[in-house]
């Protein structure tokens, strides 16, 4: 079974991360992608997926709204904040993987 993530990112950014997980051979399905937060937070009730991959820039938007998604039980299993210009993956739940390829990415999922 593939794990279903949306994608909450803009630009070359978003093109080049969905260009990587769709190359790679994991079993990866991107159910939606939003430009914001505001725009993701009703896809994740509509599409419910297991993950959410979001570039840093999004994050503290979202981590004061995490919370309340929580409560209500909305929020996906995973949920990854990408930092390109550092080269790390920051999990929600503080967890940071540092030197990060696509394989750790999917790894993540």
């Amino acid at each position: 079974m593939s794990t279903r993530v949306l994608l909450v990112s803009r630009g070359m950014f978003h093109d080049g991360l969905v260009r990587a997980l769709k190359d790679h051979r994991a079993d990866v399905e991107i159910v939606g992608s939003a430009e914001s937060w505001s725009e993701a937070r009703p896809m994740i009730e509509e599409l419910r997926p297991d993950a959410l991959i979001a570039d840093h820039q999004f994050a503290e938007a979202m981590m004061a709204d995490l919370e309340e998604v929580a409560a209500e039980e909305r929020i996906p299993e995973r949920i990854l904040f990408v930092i390109l210009d550092e080269n790390k993956i920051v999990i929600y739940q503080r967890q940071q993987l540092t030197d990060i390829t696509i394989d750790a990415l999917i790894e993540a999922l």
